[in-house]
């Protein structure tokens, strides 16, 4: 397999709203990794599953807080 240029990690993510299925991800990430070759056709280096995870981790984080996030508590705030 040929190197060649990858998506912005962030962005792939991104696209993915269901945090189950990114939590499956990660706990398999083993697979994922070679899912991710599979899909770009690619060798992935050891600093790009790095990024790949960290994104993966970052987005797993990011819908876990906008979970957490409720309306109006903000206003609750300052009463």
């Amino acid at each position: 397999m040929q190197y060649k240029s990858l998506p912005d990690w962030q962005k792939y993510w991104a696209k993915i709203i269901d945090i189950q299925h990114l939590q499956n991800k990660s706990r398999q990430i083993d697979e994922t990794l070679k899912a991710i070759e599979k899909e770009f056709n690619c060798k992935l280096m050891s600093g790009d599953q790095l990024m790949i995870i960290e994104a993966l981790e970052e987005r797993i984080e990011q819908l876990k807080n906008d979970k957490n996030i409720k309306p109006g508590l903000q206003g609750e705030l300052f009463e």
